[in-house]
């Protein structure tokens, strides 16, 4: 335990530091390759408290920590931590998507006050579109809408618009429905449950339909319950 605490002492001084919660390793690791410092596990059934942010902070050895919750249900707990942490400026950026966080990283510019960031990383967050393809986790109506238990189900920015049979069907319609002339960027992050083999042929569909005017990545995410982030810039 003293070695650990050594070694955590001895990460150099920063004035910036990010602290991001997230699920599955995939996504994990581009957030840290985005410069984040601390990435929680949680997702949408297992929230961070506000103790493990506040444990995730006082492991970021720098003057300004950013919170980047990811998620609407966490930006709460996020903002208590600030009256807690009383050695280092902490600022919640209030990011309500995986790609919102991945957005505000790459606005991030340390040439600038950390107050400045705050602001620009937030105004990013708009020109963001989410799209999720998960399943229903129970059967309900919504919408006028029969969902069964099952179904597959997309969500555009937090509002159910398609129910499927199928999850690349289901991306496809949703790509339809998220992509305008303005689009420049679409990231589709995979998630645990996807075979390589259908995360391809859902980039093949999306590279055919909107390739020759936008920037199609696609990222293995490993996430839980969703089988497809969908980022559309």
């Amino acid at each position: 335990k003293e070695e650990t605490e050594k070694k955590e002492e001895k990460a150099p001084h920063k004035d910036f530091g990010f602290v991001t919660i997230s699920a599955g390793e995939g996504l994990s690791e581009i957030f840290k390759e985005l410069g984040v410092d601390e990435v929680i596990e949680g997702g949408q059934t297992m929230n961070p408290s506000t103790e493990d942010m506040v444990n995730a902070i006082e492991h970021v050895n720098a003057d300004t920590v950013y919170i980047l919750p990811n998620n609407k249900n966490i930006i709460l707990a996020a903002e208590q931590t600030i009256p807690m942490v009383k050695d280092r400026n902490v600022i919640i950026v209030p990011t309500r998507t995986i790609p919102q966080g991945m957005t505000a990283m790459l606005n991030f510019d340390p040439e600038i006050s950390a107050e400045s960031n705050a602001q620009l990383m937030t105004d990013a967050l708009a020109s963001v579109g989410t799209g999720l393809v998960t399943f229903a986790a129970r059967s309900s109506e919504f919408g006028g809408k029969k969902i069964k238990e099952g179904d597959i189900i997309a969500l555009e920015n937090g509002r159910l618009t398609i129910t499927e049979k199928s999850t690349v069907k289901a991306l496809v319609k949703l790509a339809k429905d998220m992509v305008s002339r303005d689009t420049s960027f679409i990231t589709l992050i995979y998630g645990e449950d996807v075979s390589e083999e259908e995360a391809e042929k859902a980039y093949g569909e999306l590279r055919e339909k909107f390739g020759s005017r936008t920037d199609i990545t696609l990222v293995k995410g490993d996430q839980p319950v969703y089988y497809f982030i969908l980022s559309v810039e």
